[in-house]
């Protein structure tokens, strides 16, 4: 039986659906991205686990991404899109005369898309802070936990940008996000969406840990809006951007290989028949991105919700 509990509404009735090799996992960071995570690991095995509850899905036991870790990611390439669309989106929401909090702001890119009474970023790199302080950007080297303790009541509109899935207890990180909010006031979410094609991608090792901590379904993110008593105003799937159309492609034409080939899915498949299979789907991938680039995009990784705080 497993022993733990939700990370987000704290019941024990989980699921686990599918265990993953720690060892095949960190090979893959080496591999992949040059990085080692193996100090994240101390069990053979983690569990990806469903919450039947909220429906969120987790990986048990945690490993979470230190500051090293993301420092290394950084140097990888594409990583970090500096034009989002959720920015643009989330900017409707946010008016002139209004107080910003951003949880995670790096260096403060999100200043440029919106305007503000004030605005507060919380970020835990020296660097982006330092960055953002040159260009006049008030960040602080603060948790949100920390923050909302003497901030209470303080925002108009708190925002977090692809934070929620790394962080170990989204279900104290979001409490924390609504007790700085005023009443009525906006929290604006985006994730990556787990009901978009990365659902369906083998070994995409950034969306398992020490990166990903959690994967968020519009079902889930629902279910955040019932167990906090807010209001959805507002939900956007972003449109596929043009540099993740080879991704999709690969991840497409490879779920078509498995089930021709009566192939199981399984998130982390490190098999030389799955290897050769995912081969041919690169190859597929490059030709169709040159014969299909005037098609129509389908929905991309991202997914944003706007919601209100009633009380």
């Amino acid at each position: 039986m497993l022993n733990e509990k939700c990370i987000l509404c704290n019941s024990d009735n989980l699921t686990v659906t599918e265990k993953i090799n720690t060892a095949g996992l960190i090979s893959l960071y080496r591999k992949r991205a040059g990085v080692d995570v193996k100090r994240f690991f101390k069990e053979k095995e983690i569990n990806y686990c469903t919450c039947n509850n909220c429906g969120l899905k987790m990986y048990l036991p945690q490993a979470i991404g230190d500051g090293m870790f993301y420092d290394d990611l950084q140097k990888y390439k594409g990583y970090y899109l500096h034009e989002k669309s959720e920015f643009m989106e989330a900017a409707k929401f946010i008016q002139a005369s209004d107080d910003v909090l951003e949880i995670g702001s790096g260096e403060g890119l999100f200043v440029s898309f919106i305007r503000f009474k004030s605005y507060t970023g919380l970020e835990f790199s020296e660097d982006a802070i330092s960055k953002a302080r040159k260009t006049g950007i008030n960040l602080l080297n603060q948790s949100i936990e920390d923050h909302c303790l003497e901030n209470k009541n303080k925002y108009d509109v708190v925002c977090c940008f692809q934070v929620l899935e790394h962080v170990p207890n989204p279900g104290r990180f979001i409490k924390a996000c609504l007790d700085c909010l005023k009443p009525g006031g906006r929290l604006i979410v985006a994730v990556p969406s787990a009901d978009s094609f990365i659902r369906d991608a083998v070994n995409f090792y950034l969306n398992m840990p020490p990166h990903h901590a959690s994967t968020w379904t519009d079902h889930t993110l629902e279910k955040v809006a019932e167990l906090n008593q807010l209001r959805i105003m507002h939900v956007f799937h972003e449109p596929l951007h043009p540099m993740h159309r080879l991704f999709y492609n690969k991840t497409e034409i490879y779920h078509k290989l498995i089930k021709k080939f009566k192939h199981p899915y399984i998130m982390l498949d490190n098999s030389v028949r799955s290897w050769g299979l995912y081969s041919l789907s690169n190859i597929g991938a490059h030709f169709k991105n040159i014969f299909s680039s005037n098609e129509t995009l389908p929905v991309g990784q991202s997914v944003t919700f706007v919601y209100q705080k009633q009380f």
